[in-house]
């Protein structure tokens, strides 16, 4: 993530990490995560164009949507998946040592 920062801010990355505390890196993190998923100006001109070339090579001209030619973007992040007794078993070490008692007993 430093580098595509550094890639949007355009100056050098050893800079950039000199004078970035840690709380602006991450509101940039979330800056530039959310505007990958937005739509730009030139989003919409690029859709326009290639809508408007694809109903050159259709029969049906009207079929062809704009809104087809929009790009989206997903970033999905996968949480691995703990079965029942793992929570458990990570529950009851918590609670028995935060209560001091001995795990034996």
């Amino acid at each position: 993530m430093w580098f595509r920062l550094a890639s949007h801010l355009g100056i050098p990355l050893q800079e950039l990490q000199q004078k970035t505390t840690s709380s602006e890196f991450v509101e940039w993190c979330l800056f530039m995560e959310k505007d990958t998923n937005l739509f730009h100006r030139q989003d919409y001109y690029l859709a326009q164009i290639a809508c408007e070339v694809r109903r050159g090579y259709v029969k049906t001209p009207k079929d062809v949507k704009f809104s087809d030619f929009l790009l989206k973007f997903k970033t999905e992040r996968s949480e691995p998946k703990e079965d029942k007794t793992e929570r458990l078993s990570r529950t009851k070490s918590f609670w028995l040592a935060a209560t001091g008692v001995n795990r034996k007993n």
